[in-house]
């Protein structure tokens, strides 16, 4: 995960380099701004992974959960 964002960090640092190398700037793509959306990235997969994890490990949200749940119960494992 920190692999990616770290090549996605360093892609747009490339392109602000390459921008200012034809004396294009713009004033909200700097070094700041692109270190703060490399954290920002790193927080939101970090969420997404987090929630996917806790909807796949909840015994109420699909039928599929619901039948394990009680069959967990029914053995006595829950």
């Amino acid at each position: 995960m920190k692999d990616l964002v770290s090549q996605v960090v360093g892609f747009l640092t490339a392109i602000m380099l390459f921008l200012g190398t034809l004396n294009i700037k713009f004033s909200w793509l700097t070094e700041e701004s692109i270190s703060s959306f490399g954290l920002v990235l790193t927080a939101g997969t970090a969420l997404s992974i987090t929630l996917y994890t806790i909807y796949k490990n909840h015994y109420c949200f699909t039928e599929k959960a619901k039948k394990q749940k009680d069959c967990l119960e029914r053995e006595g494992l829950k």
